[in-house]
């Protein structure tokens, strides 16, 4: 597996253009509303992922083991009619069943017949939303199950073909933990599975009010080709993407200082793409260093590895100001990212703070 490069990006000269603020609020999971258990209970879970080059999808129902049995024809029969449309996913709804629109990364909420209180969360992320591997033992561990080791997946996994999509298809039973809410994405509300054996650095802390006050100052020029988009990704200020370049999305993102190291985050981005953990307490030293266009310094990173739907690269950049710890990502199929990636140079030695 490729390991880390560190490159210098070259800055120079640029002019400023002043970003604009994108908002959003992540929709509760009507799951987590449940109240805290004295004692693990039995439960079940049936969870199906998506994984496609502009989004990872995961569709999960999970509760009583004998109300779940009872829906697991009707949730094989929704896994059969899914379908791509464009950037999105499609499907037909089992009979009796009733969709909600979500909000934020909560895509959906299937509501099923009866007094169960059974749901499927639909969840839509934006990129590659962890591995396959991390999201089965996420669900694995909210049953108080052991992880699994990457030789042991196949066992536990059905990947179907659906309409060209392939679809992972996990059915796993357990005790659910005490305290722990019966979400559709585990437990934090609208976050992608991560690993139980990871670090917790795949969960960056939230963006706070300084931190968006910092967004409204920031100010970059976008190369040629580059845009604004209206996508929505977590704790992401801005969202940019490339004409031509369909796999490649570039995120700009200001998180607290506090509990977000530079080293957690380029080990989390390694996670990303199956890569191993370097060591942290040198792992920053290593990254090469250039000045920003606003006085400050950019650490930069240039990362190849695997992810879930084949070869990935991401370029990345770190400015740590005193109101919150930026990140500059570009990920994207690696010949899709090195057309690009003097345009992501550009872009980043423009950056400044005003």
């Amino acid at each position: 597996m490729p390991l880390v490069a560190l490159v210098a990006l070259g800055f120079g000269s640029g002019c400023q253009e002043k970003a604009k603020i994108s908002s959003y609020t992540n929709a509760p999971d009507a799951n987590l509303e449940a109240g805290p258990a004295a004692e693990p209970t039995p439960a079940r879970t049936l969870a199906a992922a998506v994984y496609r080059p502009d989004a990872t999808w995961f569709f999960k129902l999970m509760g009583d083991p004998e109300a779940v049995e009872a829906q697991k024809k009707a949730f094989d029969d929704l896994v059969s009619t899914l379908k791509a449309t464009g950037a999105n996913l499609e499907w037909k709804l089992p009979s009796g069943w009733t969709e909600t629109k979500g909000q934020g990364l909560r895509y959906a909420t299937f509501k099923l017949p009866g007094d169960s209180g059974l749901e499927v969360a639909v969840n839509r992320f934006e990129g590659v939303a962890g591995s396959l591997l991390a999201n089965v033992n996420r669900w694995r561990g909210e049953l108080s199950l052991e992880d699994l080791k990457e030789a042991e997946l196949p066992q536990a996994v059905s990947d179907r073909k659906v309409n060209d999509l392939t679809v992972h298809v996990v059915n796993l039973a357990g005790k659910r933990k005490p305290r722990q809410g019966m979400g559709g994405m585990g437990g934090m509300s609208g976050m992608p599975p991560m690993a139980r054996n990871q670090p917790p650095v795949g969960q960056p802390g939230q963006v706070t009010s300084g931190a968006k006050d910092a967004a409204e100052k920031l100010a970059y020029k976008l190369p040629g080709g580059w845009r604004e988009s209206d996508k929505k990704v977590m704790f992401a200020a801005r969202v940019l993407e490339v004409d031509g370049v369909p796999s490649v999305k570039v995120t700009l993102s200001p998180l607290k200082p506090e509990g977000n190291s530079v080293a957690d985050n380029v080990n989390r981005w390694r996670g990303q793409m199956a890569l191993t953990p370097e060591d942290p307490t040198t792992l920053e030293k290593g990254l090469a260093r250039e000045k920003i266009a606003g006085g400050e310094e950019a650490l930069l990173v240039d990362i190849s590895g695997k992810g879930p739907t084949g070869p990935q690269r991401l370029l990345g950049a770190i400015v740590r100001r005193p109101e919150a710890l930026w990140f500059v990502k570009l990920t994207g199929d690696p010949s899709e990212v090195a057309k690009v990636r003097e345009g992501f140079s550009e872009l980043v030695r423009t950056l400044k703070f005003n």
